[in-house]
């Protein structure tokens, strides 16, 4: 029997060597591919966030320039609130002090809309000519659907545009007496959908919308909904151009690589109120996200599509140069492991060197091991690296810019702050420093520290500004040796919010003498800001100096959202 002989070590190492290049290549290969997967998805996910940052930005500024608009309507709804009857002299002296044009771009305008008692249309109308405006008409008639009449009695600015609407009954249009029942129902500000103005007196029309604040017999919203029907005497209402509007809104922010179109309510063409780029397509590329605004029970729908100024993050160009990069080292070091496996099966094929061989297969196989693992660790070190440093440059940054103010100096301070509030101790300096003579004391302020939400700071600071301006003229400003004394104070509900009262006292003046009317400042205080912050005020006309105690709820701060101030000293 022939004897079998036994296969050298060399052959046996010869029939592994081939498929340890094809391994490595395959294991390399497949870690690349799913590190390149792994990075894109990291990075679309950044790129994801880093659009949401720009779009949230932006939504929240349409919604607080939205709000910020209620709240001049709510404002402006005290007046009615504060008087029995509110002629168009005192009203345009409201918008005036209001500063419409300039405090808010985008705007119309501010009007009332009286309901006309049936029968009284005809007297109403002979009235409105024999005030001082002989063209005035009521238009349209009545319309089918409207169970009652309105007319436009005052529209500031008085400008051509809003002439044209003077006279004309909101609540014949159907979209118009939507919004209208809907505010006069639930006693709260309702907005309408689209809209055409009867401003559009040319060819530039833009689609408009309209915000309404109902407006009830005796300044306060009726507990039930018969009530409130029949004790509605009209609305003061604001009508926009959404054009106009969007415009002056995303003019303050400074950084917007994106196109967006706002719709009310569901996203069709005939629903749209304004795109940005109207003559252009949207291409089909880039972040795409939808959002809502919801204010006064409007529901806005706005689409932001990346622009071409919008810079993709480097962090998905980090996904090719891995991959690159790994299939690269990959093959070499595949290439070395086959030249490496040749070179040591061509060293066992010197018997005389067996030994040798023997050395240097161990040495190269040690050498490989070593190669190996430190390249894939250099590839994988310098993607990490690289990942990290995209992330510091393409961060979001920017906040809300240039808020626009409100009705007084109070909206620098809540402009300032990015529309969360006012702080109480700077909202009153804001209106008593000029009084303040270095050295004198005039100005004596005490309290803990209070953040206001944006629709009280801006009631309040008009009340302090008529206080201000009556102590000026008549009250303890008046006098050098006058001195104010206002301090605050805060108490706690059952109901787990706080009650605010807040004590204006004006000493060492010239004796009080109580008024013989109340003037427009005096209604305004006791009146309208009563009606708007729900709370108390008493304004007393002591001989000694003026006495104004304000007390209204405070709802409770969610966390994080009060600024770090200081108590007033």
């Amino acid at each position: 029997m022939a004897k079998t002989t036994p296969r050298a070590p060399w052959a046996q190492i010869w029939g592994k060597v081939p498929g340890l290049p094809v391994l490595i290549l395959v294991l390399g290969l497949a870690a690349t591919v799913a590190g390149g997967l792994v990075i894109e998805r990291l990075a679309e996910a950044r790129e994801h966030q880093r659009f949401d940052s720009l779009v949230d930005q932006a939504n929240g500024a349409i919604a607080d320039r939205l709000a910020t608009y209620v709240a001049v309507l709510q404002a402006s709804a005290g007046l009615f609130a504060a008087s029995d009857r509110v002629d168009h002299e005192e009203f345009q002296s409201f918008a005036q002090r209001v500063e419409l044009t300039r405090r808010y771009p985008g705007i119309q305008g501010i009007g009332f809309s009286a309901r006309i008692p049936e029968g009284r249309a005809e007297t109403l109308q002979a009235d409105m000519r024999a005030g001082g405006r002989p063209d005035f008409t009521l238009q349209p008639p009545l319309a089918g659907g409207a169970d009652e009449r309105h007319a436009i009695l005052f529209l500031e600015p008085e400008d051509e545009r809003n002439r044209a609407a003077l006279g004309f009954d909101m609540y014949a249009e159907p979209v118009r007496r939507e919004a209208m029942a809907r505010a006069r129902d639930t006693g709260q500000a309702a907005m309408s959908g689209k809209v055409r103005l009867v401003q559009e007196i040319d060819e530039a029309a833009q689609a408009g919308f309209l915000i309404y604040e109902p407006v009830y017999a005796g300044g306060r919203v009726p507990q039930t909904l018969e009530a409130r029907r029949q004790a509605l005497i009209g609305y003061v209402y604001a009508p926009f151009r959404a054009g106009d509007l969007l415009q002056a809104v995303f003019a303050a922010i400074s950084h917007r690589p994106y196109r967006y179109a706002v719709y009310h309510g569901p996203i069709r063409s005939e629903n749209l109120l304004f795109r940005s780029d109207p003559g252009a397509g949207w291409v089909d590329v880039g972040p795409l996200e939808v959002r809502q605004v919801e204010v006064a029970g409007g529901n806005w729908n706005v689409v932001y599509r990346a622009g071409p100024d919008y810079v993709a993050s480097t962090a998905r160009q980090l996904v090719w140069v891995f991959v690159l990069g790994g299939c690269l080292a990959t093959v070499l070091v595949a290439a070395a492991t086959w030249r490496q496996g040749m070179a040591r099966m061509a060293a066992e094929r010197e018997v005389a060197a067996r030994k040798a061989i023997e050395a240097r297969q161990k040495l190269l196989l040690d050498e490989l091991n070593h190669r190996v693992k430190n390249t894939l660790a250099t590839v994988q070190s310098i993607a990490a690296q690289s990942l990290r440093e995209a992330s510091d440059v393409e961060s979001v940054r920017g906040n809300f810019e240039n808020r626009l103010i409100a009705l007084s100096q109070a909206h620098n301070l809540l402009t300032r702050d990015g529309w969360r509030g006012a702080n109480l101790a700077e909202l009153a300096l804001t209106e008593l420093r000029p009084y303040c003579d270095p050295g004198a004391e005039r100005i004596d302020l005490q309290g803990p520290a209070v953040w206001l939400a944006p629709n009280t700071a801006v009631a309040l600071g008009m009340a302090l500004h008529e206080l201000t301006t009556n102590a000026v003229k008549y009250g303890a400003l008046s006098d050098p040796k006058g001195r104010i004394l206002l301090d605050w104070s805060l108490a706690e509900q059952g109901t787990g919010d706080e009650r605010l009262t807040l004590r204006w006292r004006e000493v060492d003046g010239p004796p009080v003498v109580p008024p013989s009317r109340r003037g427009f400042g005096t209604r305004l205080i006791v009146g309208g800001l009563a009606h708007q912050l729900d709370g108390r005020v008493d304004l007393d006309f002591a001989p000694t100096g003026v006495c104004c105690t304000i007390s209204f709820d405070l709802p409770a701060q969610l966390g994080g959202e009060m600024l770090s101030v200081g108590a007033a000293t």
